[in-house]
């Protein structure tokens, strides 16, 4: 099943309508104002009445599924790639935060400072139902679906937020000056830096979850081209592990992390350090029976 959000062609967002995507036609979902309210009510959306009209994909304008999220977890360097060797590895999810202000819906436009953009596909987990201290199992019975999220970043941003602090040296035990990393909150959060969509595809969508194809294309440059299997936590280990300290709740989206840099697009550089050539041109992430998200980038 796949649960959409949307309004009519020229309508204002703040007019977004559920719906189901069935055949290329849009069916309204009957007696929820939206997406977030749906999954609130607990409702099984499966068992959601439709109307009896459709309407033309070409005749809508289709917006992030879950246009505000309550919040966005974002998981960093969740394959081994990101990390960088073999001789590496982590216990638990590392995380972070983007902001429900910055998210766009398909076809919008991202805005892309003049320093430059890295996307990132990524495989995100819609929460169906609040979860607080969660086991795995229970976790996964609780995600109402999967979305296609670019996890926009800019990397000079956190290069320019490094700092120099004192802290004491691990190796001798002695405090001195030392640079630390810049935080990835701006990084991550300028205004359209978390296009989602087009839709939520439940879990009965795909058979297996751990193995579906993830692409990152810029016009015909192929960026990004891996796949699920890469991920050392999955959707519900990571909801599971947020949900013992933060409280999940429905309409909430956990990501998973990026994958499969193409060695093309890398060259020389580690996957931190990548940015989108400097041109206006349409990025299209695709996560192989989930869907396909295009957003035009525009640089200042």
């Amino acid at each position: 099943m796949l649960l959409c959000s949307f309004v009519p062609r020229g309508g204002a967002a703040d007019g977004s309508k559920p719906g189901v995507v069935k055949g290329g036609k849009i069916f309204e979902i009957a007696g929820h104002p939206s997406i977030i309210e749906l999954l609130r009510s607990g409702d099984d959306p499966s068992r959601a009445r439709l109307s009896s009209e459709w309407l033309d994909l070409g005749s809508i304008k289709m917006l992030a599924p879950v246009p505000r999220p309550g919040k966005i977890v974002a998981t960093i360097v969740n394959t081994q790639g990101m990390l960088g060797g073999d001789d590496v590895g982590l216990d638990r999810p590392r995380l972070d935060m983007k902001a429900p202000s910055a998210v766009i819906g398909p076809e919008e436009e991202i805005k892309a400072p003049r320093a430059g953009v890295r996307p990132e596909v990524e495989l995100a987990a819609i929460v169906g139902k609040r979860m607080s201290k969660a086991t795995e199992s229970e976790a996964e019975e609780a995600i109402a679906g999967y979305t296609v999220l670019n996890d926009v970043t800019a990397p000079a941003d956190s290069r320019d937020d490094a700092y120099e602090a004192y802290r004491r040296d691990k190796a001798t035990g002695q405090i001195r000056k030392t640079t630390l990393r810049g935080p990835l909150f701006r990084s991550k959060n300028h205004d359209t830096f978390c296009p989602m969509g087009p839709w939520i595809a439940t879990p009965d969508e795909n058979e297996d979850w751990t193995n579906l194809r993830m692409t990152t294309k810029f016009g015909a440059f192929v960026v990004q081209d891996g796949s699920t299997s890469e991920y050392l936590f999955g959707p519900a280990r990571i909801a599971s592990y947020v949900s013992q300290f933060l409280t999940l709740e429905a309409g909430d989206v956990v990501s998973c992390g990026s994958v499969g840099w193409t060695r093309e697009a890398l060259g020389r550089l580690d996957p931190t350090e990548f940015v989108l050539p400097a041109r206006s041109d349409v990025l299209e992430l695709e996560i192989q029976g989930v869907g396909k998200l295009r957003n035009p980038v525009t640089f200042a």
